[in-house]
């Protein structure tokens, strides 16, 4: 069952202290509370001497309680003065990991926050990206000045998050904020099998700061690593723990058959592609300043699946909450909160975040529809069910069926977002792009992957294969277990009556409001179909789902093509419906070390899958690249860096393109 996150109902005692009745205790104390926050977790954790110190690009803090995001605004401004008086320092990144079981509901929190004027910037920042409550990790940037902080932000009980943190096998976490109510008012945050799972994730001489010094807390860190030094409080305040950790096991939490090579210091990469796929991970590299070579086989971006006018922007989930679920929630979270400041800094790209309106078209769809609803995983203001009056309200068009509505929902336009992620791309490294470049083939010489192509020979030291539907042409991809689709979007002149359509319409198909007088309306689906031209047949078809899923309303009546008009795209995906990102395992290799996988022994027995050297994708994005690609690139720019994964770790493997094999392996057959 899917899991409902509960925010905090907020009181004030009489003292003025936010206080939360579940747990019968404060978040904080009115007595200097942000000086308190930086003297124990800032300074006892010695933080600008350990950033210093730092030979990464990245550092990682932990934090055990996020409530109203104090230790995270305190850090904020920290790092940020940090990075201001050492602007040449090679960390670059800092990375703020917090969990919370029952968050702040916005209004409290920018309520909160007006007691510390002086983290105004920050706390502003925070609340227009403050997310929704969906359980789950949830990946916010911050750009402060000469530097980033990225705060993921778990949402649910900790001791189901925190096992979810993927971490290699040394270890994530550089510094822990052990924060949270008191043991007494709150003992699940306080016990021994959490000291255990802070432990596996833990790096070798990392340090950690606490409130909280009680002789439980003391021998239960003490168990698990943890070398415990009691200090004096601030002023009057009680005494502190300090505490330095001693590694005594390496840990990965990836299982054997779904290894992913560690993260390395990587200074460029090629990229073969040249759609949102590809956009989207040259900003995700280049926020880590790696340099990038993209190779693309047209005369221009986008001209493939990502070349739409228009596309529909929503997340595709389920009352199971699955992998699927999980996945594109997330996604669509991420995606939105990258875009949305992309706009506002200047990068252009057409779309109108107006909702969606997901139609009830069929009685089954209703039923499941109500179920998303009544599970819980899903707060309201994400997504929720309208009844025919409701929605036709929302559409602007009559709507003869239920509904339901992402208000977050958007039409936006593939091409011209490929375009902005590429010119903010432009601004942060060096971009080469190459056109009209048809890779043939490629092969791992010399430590490098010389790539024949039909304008020469190309090097690449890390080669990354993001180009859409022709991934598997080649030996080192065929066996990969992915089929193409075709899909053609019909282009239809405005009229009167469709003019008034206010929201994006899904059904079997869907529609897109008036954009340069037209509407988009798609898509056919033709499996194994590579033949990009358009036809009448499936415009005809295009415009009967959307006469038979509204009833043949009026205003559905009134398009009259004159002529075929649209484009066809032609998509790879998974049968499951995931993407693929990662390295690109090795099929013969993966045969011959598990071939006796069926035997159901661990993962322990085994060796880590196999792959090739230095060889990525990105790929199998299906319909629904304009939801995903962004929030996969982050993926898989992660990896690449070793840097912290803002995904879990069994999603996350969900994702491994060897998943297949691995699961015919298990079945006994061969891949």
């Amino acid at each position: 069952m899917p899991h409902k996150i509960i925010s905090a109902q907020l009181c004030w005692n009489n003292k003025g202290e936010p206080y939360s009745e579940l747990f019968d205790d404060v978040y904080f104390t009115s007595d200097n509370e942000l000086e308190q926050a930086r003297d124990v977790f800032i300074s006892h954790n010695n933080l600008e001497q350990r950033w210093q110190q730092c030979h990464q690009t990245f550092y990682v803090i932990a934090e055990t309680g996020f409530g109203c995001g104090l230790n995270f605004l305190a850090t904020c401004q920290a790092f940020e003065s940090f990075k201001r008086e050492n602007p040449t320092h090679q960390l670059k990144h800092l990375y703020f990991i917090s969990f919370e079981k029952h968050p702040l509901t916005l209004a409290d929190l920018k309520n909160v926050h007006q007691r510390w004027p002086q983290l105004t910037p920050y706390a502003n920042h925070l609340q227009q990206r403050y997310p929704q409550a969906v359980a789950g990790c949830h990946r916010l940037n911050f750009e402060v000045g000469h530097g980033e902080v990225i705060l993921d932000l778990w949402l649910g009980d900790i001791t189901e998050t925190l096992p979810q943190v993927s971490s290699p096998a040394h270890g994530l976490i550089d510094t822990w904020f052990l924060d949270g109510f008191s043991p007494s008012k709150n003992p699940a945050m306080w016990h021994d099998s959490l000291y255990l799972k802070m432990a596996k994730i833990t790096k070798d001489q990392a340090n950690l700061t606490t409130f909280s010094a009680t002789a439980d807390v003391q021998t239960g860190l003490q168990r698990h690593g943890f070398s415990i030094n009691k200090v004096k409080g601030l002023g009057n305040k009680p005494p502190i723990l300090t505490a330095s950790f001693s590694r005594r096991h390496a840990n990965s939490t990836t299982p054997s058959w779904y290894y992913r090579p560690p993260g390395q210091a990587i200074k460029e990469v090629t990229i073969v592609g040249g759609g949102i796929a590809s956009a989207a991970l040259c900003l995700a590299l280049a926020k880590r300043g790696i340099n990038i070579t993209l190779v693309c086989s047209d005369s221009k971006l986008a001209l493939g699946a990502s070349g739409n006018r228009q596309g529909g922007f929503y997340p595709l989930i389920n009352s199971q909450h699955d992998y699927l679920s999980q996945l594109y929630s997330q996604a669509f979270f991420y995606t939105r909160q990258t875009l949305l400041p992309l706009r506002a800094q200047g990068y252009a790209f057409s779309g109108e975040f107006c909702g969606v309106l997901q139609l009830a078209y069929q009685d089954k769809l209703r039923q499941r529809f109500e179920k998303i609803i009544s599970n819980g995983a899903f707060p309201n203001e994400f997504v929720h069910m309208l009844d025919p009056v409701q929605a036709s309200q929302v559409a602007g068009v009559s709507v003869p069926h239920q509904a339901l509505y992402y208000p977050d929902g958007a039409w936006l336009s593939p091409r011209e977002i490929t375009m902005a992620l590429i010119e903010k791309a432009k601004t942060l490294t060096s971009i080469k792009i190459t056109f009209d470049t048809t890779v043939d083939k490629f092969e791992y010489v010399d430590q490098q992957w010389q790539l024949e192509t039909n304008q020469g020979q190309l090097i690449a030291s890390h080669l990354i294969l993001a180009n859409g539907h022709q991934l598997t042409k080649f030996k080192q991809t065929k066996n990969l277990a992915l089929y193409q689709t075709s899909g053609q979007v019909s282009h239809i002149d405005t009229t009167r009556e469709l003019r008034s359509l206010k929201t994006v319409l899904c059904y079997q198909g869907y529609l897109t409001p008036e954009h340069q007088e037209q509407h988009c309306i798609g898509a056919s689906f033709e499996r194994d179909k590579v033949n990009d031209n358009l036809t009448e047949c499936e415009q005809h078809e295009n415009i009967s789902k959307l006469l038979d899923c509204t009833n043949s309303s009026a205003w559905a009546q009134s398009i009259t093509p004159i002529a075929i008009m649209g484009k066809v795209g032609i998509r790879l995906s998974a049968k499951d419906h995931l993407p693929m990102v990662g390295a690109i395992p090795n099929a013969q290799q993966t045969a011959i070390d598990y071939h006796d996988l069926r035997r159901g022994k661990p993962a322990t027995k085994y060796q880590n899958a196999p792959h090739y050297p230095n060889l990525y994708l990105l790929g199998a994005l299906g319909s629904r690249g304009l939801c995903s690609a962004t929030y996969l690139a982050e993926i898989l720019a992660c990896q690449l860096t070793g840097q912290p994964q803002p995904i879990s770790q069994a999603l996350l493997n969900q994702l491994n393109p060897n998943r297949y094999w691995i699961k015919q392996l298990k079945a006994g057959h061969e891949i």
